[in-house]
């Protein structure tokens, strides 16, 4: 009998292994294969095949040596030997939090920009001792793992400060103790709360028309969830918009509203946050510029007492204009009739005053101001002038 040829064998538990004697012969020359466990002398098979199947299930238990004795009909015997290693495969992957909470589910987070991800990968089980790593996006990141109690293992990820980029990223857990099969993995991708990144008003008019009412638009993108828009003149809320959610990120909001005279040089902002993420958000304002016709209002002289207007008095009125454009234009009316400036009459304008010097009865009447801008022109309500006969 020539010497014992030994094989080194693996298998994993739960598979099927074929070992296979090296005849090197014609099998007609095969007389008989035996097969032995460890140092029994019973075979545990009698064939004339050189390939036997030692479990379609593979067991633990079935871990050993192996012996194949092939007996020909003419030449010497020959036996070979089957070291059979059984792999025990460890159980799937388990992911804790930092508080080593088990991560339902396959989603991480979501988390904030600059947040630090820390979770541990728990393996229990694996003969041999298998390896534990974590790759992020298919690239091994970590691969120090280390023993716990028992037969857990742990490797304990800290992967800091993610930034934007990092959302949707793949974290995987993997473990193996053979290559015999495909490593056992659990997955998870990573969700952020990321803050709006821009925000702009659409193509603002110029100009706005007073009481002409307006579609102003105000978008921002980058938010996820999508940005939540809120318009404010100073510091009041506008209600009357209308939000539509984009592509990418990106909400558009619609204020709807009409301007007044006062809101001339006012400010509206437009304002995109996030509601997830506490204290951050972006704005922009727009300062407004509402054109409109002139006001008008008309004045006796605050140092004249309008029942005390006697004959040759010195009378003068100021004409209060309000207007934007500012007024191009200012005339003064007399019982509706437009005034002449006369020096030898005794009527002049100075600025935005009129004034009467030294007034008779024909004086009194009913007097009013206009002023006139690219908007229009305003006619101011009528002041009456009384004018008493002179004692």
């Amino acid at each position: 009998m020539r010497r014992l040829d030994v094989f080194s064998v693996e298998g994993v538990e739960g598979r099927s292994i074929e070992l296979q004697c090296p005849i090197t012969v014609p099998l007609s020359q095969v007389y008989m294969v035996l097969w032995f466990k460890d140092n029994a002398g019973i075979p545990l098979y009698s064939v004339r095949l050189q390939r036997v199947a030692i479990d379609e299930n593979l067991k633990r238990h079935d871990q050993g040596v192996y012996r194949c004795r092939i007996d020909f009909r003419t030449i010497q015997t020959q036996t070979y030997r089957y070291n059979l290693s059984v792999i025990v495969l460890p159980e799937q992957p388990v992911v804790l939090d930092r508080w080593g909470r088990h991560i339902n589910g396959t989603k991480l987070g979501p988390k904030e920009e600059g947040d630090d991800v820390v979770i541990t990968c728990r393996v229990s089980g694996g003969r041999p001792q298998p390896e534990v790593r974590w790759l992020i996006n298919g690239v091994i990141v970590d691969d120090q793992y280390e023993q716990n109690s028992g037969d857990v293992i742990e490797n304990r990820l800290l992967w800091p400060t993610i930034q934007r980029s990092d959302l949707n990223a793949i974290f995987t857990c993997q473990t193996m103790n053979t290559k015999l099969v495909e490593p056992k993995e659990t997955s998870y991708v990573l969700d952020m709360h990321l803050k709006p990144l821009t925000i702009k008003v659409i193509n603002p008019p110029n100009t706005l028309v007073a009481d002409k009412r307006y579609e102003i638009m105000c978008q921002s993108a980058g938010s996820r969830p999508n940005a939540i828009i809120t318009w404010y003149k100073g510091k009041r809320q506008m209600r009357r918009t209308k939000d539509e959610v984009l592509d990418h990120n990106t909400t558009t909001s619609t204020l709807s509203f009409a301007p007044t005279t006062e809101d001339d040089g006012k400010t509206l902002t437009c304002r995109a946050e996030n509601p997830n993420v506490n204290g951050l958000f972006l704005e922009t304002d727009w300062k407004m510029n509402v054109v409109y016709p002139p006001m008008v209002t008309i004045q006796l002289g605050p140092t004249l007492v309008v029942d005390d207007i006697k004959e040759g008095d010195d009378v003068y009125f100021e004409c209060h204009v309000r207007a934007n454009p500012d007024w191009k234009k200012l005339q003064w009316f007399h019982n509706d009739i437009l005034l002449q400036y006369n020096g030898s009459a005794r009527i002049i304008q100075s600025g935005q005053s009129l004034v009467l010097q030294k007034v008779t009865k024909q004086s009194a009447g009913y007097y009013a101001c206009s002023a006139i801008n690219a908007e229009g022109e305003t006619v101011s309500d009528q002041q009456h002038l009384r004018v008493k006969r002179k004692c």
